[in-house]
């Protein structure tokens, strides 16, 4: 119990001695450690949360709480509802119980809505569940797909008609929820038509309708306006005169080298949609339709009469022509090229042009390799020029490795600052803490020269005292009260006055 105290009046004693910035500093640190303690502590005793459901509708996510509850389950919500959270040590057990249960219900029914008795439906009836069972299975399998969190499906399946003429399209319209940043691509969306279409009947692709939840339409089929047509188009234009200038572009380099060729084609495409229907008559070649003969006998004169009627069908041909849509209309090639250079012996490069002969074989050349045809109309130019020379880039002189070292150097200094100022802090705390009281006192700012006098190593006993002398202690005391007064503080504390102390001085 004594050697408590004793270290708890060391303790007090130690802190007296700090001066208020270390007291600061040193609360500072306390705190912060019992804050750290105590959330370090909080978080070690809360249970972690697992996602038992997300994207729940109001009335799954209802069910489902009032089920947990039964249980006895602490269940929170998120995300605005939509996400329950549970103990993770319970999460798949409870999956388990809940989907035993039909909890969570998608709302979703395919054609399981089947499974069940079904007498008594009459045909409306039943041509409703086919149509919910169809709308059902399609969304399952759209939802499916990668980007989309939910959609749904609505068909037009209209009555058959013995008619054909008065016989309706099968229609459908899709409404997609896209996750966050998500933006389908042409193909993606025409997939998602080509699948609602091949699974219903006497449905076209041009009849799916897909939407997004902002209400925009995504589905190419709808959007046929002019601004439409006039991008579809551009983009085939583009592709062609890419492919082109591929083909004649990798085979000049191949022969005249890396960069000593520049190909440029115009391409201009037929985008004309011709459906007409030609009627040919051919009089020199016809055939006979019919042929009539009558005979009649005269029984006046015994003689008879004859007469035929003969009817002609002239050859006729029927054309039935559709325009190709796409087709190339014209093309004009651009092409320069340079020559060769001569390298003397001093170094110097001396251009040379190509010959006539050459320029005229890599035309043919490029013609062939375009599918130029001059009598549609297509022109090419080729033209021989020297080629500038690139431009090098200006550098610095300076090393490469001075872009890396100004970029993280900073970053590397201020980290090795900050490591050397932890490193002295926390030597300098625990100096204070495990240092003796006269130590404490030398630290918080005592000169040298009061050191010594506090704690000489010898003592030779007290001076004689005459006026100069205290003359001398007073005016010192007078200009530095605080510093005579931590020297007094030193001695009661550090001088036990007992009998043996006191012959210890003596002596």
């Amino acid at each position: 119990m004594d050697g408590l105290k004793e270290q708890i009046d060391n303790l007090k004693a130690r802190l007296g001695h700090l001066s208020f910035n270390q007291r600061i500093v040193l609360g500072t640190v306390a705190v912060a450690s019992i804050i750290s303690i105590s959330v370090f502590s909080l978080w070690l005793q809360k249970d972690e949360s697992a996602v038992l459901f997300t994207n729940l509708s109001p009335e799954d996510a209802s069910t489902a709480l009032a089920e947990l509850a039964k249980q006895d389950v602490k269940a929170e919500l998120s995300n605005g509802g939509t996400t329950i959270l549970v103990p993770e040590n319970t999460v798949y057990r409870l999956r388990v119980d809940l989907a035993a249960k039909g909890i969570p219900s998608s709302g979703i029914v395919g054609f399981e809505i089947f499974d069940g008795k079904q007498y008594g439906l009459t045909e409306f009836l039943q041509n409703v569940n086919f149509k919910r069972a169809l709308e059902g299975e399609l969304t399952k399998s759209i939802e499916s797909l990668r980007g989309i969190q939910s959609a749904r499906v609505h068909l037009v399946l209209p009555k058959p008609s013995i008619f054909k003429k008065l016989a309706s399209p099968a229609t459908a319209s899709v409404v997609l929820n896209l996750g966050r940043s998500v933006n389908l691509a042409e193909y993606q969306i025409g997939g998602i038509q080509s699948l609602v279409a091949g699974s219903v009947e006497n449905l076209e692709r041009e009849n799916v309708s897909v939407i997004d939840q902002t209400g925009k339409v995504l589905s190419s089929a709808v959007i046929d306006d002019e601004s439409g047509r006039s991008e579809s188009h551009l983009a085939l234009r583009k592709e062609v005169e890419g492919y082109l200038t591929e083909k004649a572009s990798s085979m000049l380099n191949t022969v005249l080298g890396s960069g000593r060729a520049i190909v440029r084609i115009d391409a201009t495409l037929n985008f004309e949609k011709i459906d007409r229907e030609r009627e040919i008559f051919d009089h020199a070649n016809t055939v006979v339709r019919s042929e009539i003969r009558t005979e009649e006998s005269n029984s006046n004169t015994g003689g008879t009469n004859e007469s035929s009627t003969v009817n002609y069908e002239i050859n006729r041909t029927v054309e039935h022509i559709v325009g190709d849509i796409g087709g190339v209309k014209s093309l004009s090639v651009a092409v320069f090229v340079d020559g060769t250079y001569e390298v003397a012996e001093d170094g110097t490069r001396t251009y040379k042009p190509l010959s006539d002969e050459k320029v005229n074989q890599l035309r043919r050349i490029v013609q062939t390799a375009v599918g130029l045809n001059v009598v549609r109309g297509d022109k090419i130019e080729i033209v021989n020029m020297q080629f500038s020379e690139p431009v090098q880039p200006v550098t610095s002189g300076l090393p490469e490795w001075v872009g890396p070292l100004t970029q993280y150097g900073g970053k590397a200094v201020l980290f090795i600052a900050l490591v050397v100022i932890f490193f002295s802090l926390k030597k300098n705390i625990a100096g204070l803490l495990l240092a003796t009281p006269s130590e404490v006192v030398a630290r918080t700012g005592s000169a040298p020269e009061k050191q010594e006098a506090t704690e000489p190593e010898h003592f030779t006993g007290i001076p004689e005292l005459d006026d100069q002398v205290v003359s001398d202690i007073q005016d010192f005391a007078s200009e530095n009260p605080e510093r005579v007064a931590e020297v007094i503080q030193s001695w009661i504390r550090e001088i036990d006055l007992t009998e043996n102390t006191q012959e210890k001085v003596g002596s």
